[in-house]
């Protein structure tokens, strides 16, 4: 493919992300048009040489495209509308019935954003730091757990866990504490859903996202299902020279490693056998495979196990990175200690050069909300929080803003200096507790 013709097809992307946002805006979202378009980012794009030019595509788009705050921020936007009519909000009832055709676009659409947290960090990072998106995801989640579950609803479920997956794989801080505090742990470990395909994707959310060793333990029942899914993807990928499962399996065999009894199991299975088939073509593949097989064979400690895992995945990262700086031609920089901002920073802001509307920024707060609470009045903080995020209000909300290496009165402080508006939730408990009166 010459690097016109490459041009050509980011600038048609582009073109037809620019469409499908317009056509959710105008609230056509039930429109052919917008399915098309939605299927046209799904398969593997014809680029000829695969191999050569697939990864290049889809790390630009992220980059130069969809990491672009006013497109960023109308795909999150789209995740939830479509989000609300697969699962509708209920009031009346605790078991809101899925809508078949509108769970069908939301799975297109998450499969759509998981090709691209694939290939982009940045992107990657940028998606699970919206409230938006998350705090979506964690309500479909929470309603799916209470429903009778349709082959298609299951299939959603796979595909949104399969997603947080895909953003786990980078073994980034920011990334797993993120997740972590949005407490996806907790609603994924109270699902009953028996269906094997939700229940590895399960078991990969909890092994990335663990606290303690203790929590790593597997049952015979799962280690059964982990170990033939690894078969599968081994033998798979090396006929396909696609390795991405493989390699997403590996990862979470050495942590799932680092529990004894699991990696007594694992050795009965003879698994480094089994790893010393995966080609050194896998990204990293000698240093990935070395740490793994090392800790299967109980040669490291815990410790300094742990320590090269988080070596490895900074490494993992780094490349990543240096990836994106290769090909993209936009730079919008961001921290993970700002907001991501709800809307357009400027009115004349458009998404694409072909794009010929803009979108207008809505109303905002110039601030935040900040709520503050005692731990007796959480589920009540939450639910405004969640109320307020649908209005695309931001929030500074003590349970996500508290961390170990920031002191809390200054955190505080500096929140209440920031914020245009502050609820606190002044219980009797609250009131009377040492931090209060501190």
């Amino acid at each position: 493919m010459s690097a016109d013709d490459f041009d050509e097809l980011i600038t048609e992307t582009s073109r037809n992300i620019n469409e499908l946002i317009m056509l959710s805006n105008s609230k056509k979202c039930d429109a052919e048009e917008f399915d098309e378009l939605l299927r046209s980012f799904l398969p593997s794009q014809n680029l000829g040489d695969r191999s050569i030019h697939l990864t290049k595509f889809r790390t630009k788009v992220a980059v130069d495209i969809l990491s672009k705050t006013s497109v960023f921020v109308n795909l999150v936007s789209i995740y939830r509308e479509l989000g609300r009519m697969a699962i509708p909000l209920s009031f009346l009832t605790l078991n809101p019935l899925p809508v078949d055709k509108w769970v069908l676009k939301l799975i297109d659409f998450q499969q759509f954003l998981s090709n691209y947290m694939t290939v982009s960090i940045s992107f990657t990072r940028k998606l699970i730091k919206s409230d938006i998106y998350l705090t979506e995801v964690r309500r479909i989640l929470n309603a799916t757990n209470t429903m009778k579950m349709s082959e298609l609803v299951r299939s959603l479920m796979d595909h949104i866990i399969s997603g947080l997956n895909t953003a786990l794989i980078y073994e980034n801080e920011f990334i797993t504490q993120r997740l972590k505090d949005y407490g996806l742990r907790d609603i994924l470990s109270r699902c009953t859903c028996r269906d094997p395909k939700i229940k590895l994707a399960i078991t990969i959310f909890l092994t990335f996202t663990y606290t303690d060793i203790s929590q790593l333990h597997l049952k015979e029942e799962s280690i059964e299902l982990f170990l033939n899914c690894f078969d599968y993807f081994i033998d798979e990928g090396i006929e396909s020279d696609d390795l991405f499962s493989a390699f997403q399996f590996n990862k979470v065999l050495r942590i799932l490693a680092l529990d004894g009894e699991n990696r007594n199991k694992f050795a009965q299975r003879d698994i480094v056998g089994r790893l010393k088939l995966l080609p050194k073509s896998l990204s990293h593949g000698t240093d990935e495979i070395s740490l793994t097989t090392r800790i299967l064979s109980s040669k490291l400690s815990n410790d300094d196990a742990i320590m090269e895992i988080k070596l490895l995945a900074m490494e993992f990262c780094n490349n990543a990175i240096g990836i994106e700086d290769e090909v993209k031609t936009f730079t919008e920089s961001y921290s993970d200690d700002e907001y991501i901002p709800q809307y357009p920073s400027s009115e004349n802001e458009t998404d694409d050069v072909e794009c010929s509307e803009v979108i207008k920024e809505k109303p905002q707060l110039n601030g935040h909300i900040m709520i503050s609470y005692s731990h007796d009045d959480q589920e009540i903080a939450i639910k405004i929080k969640e109320r307020l995020v649908e209005e695309d209000i931001k929030i500074w909300i003590d349970k996500e803003h508290m961390v170990q290496d920031v002191k809390i009165l200054d955190a505080m402080a500096s929140a209440v200096q920031n914020a245009a508006i502050v609820l606190i939730l002044f219980s009797k408990s609250y009131q009377d507790s040492e931090n209060t009166k501190a």
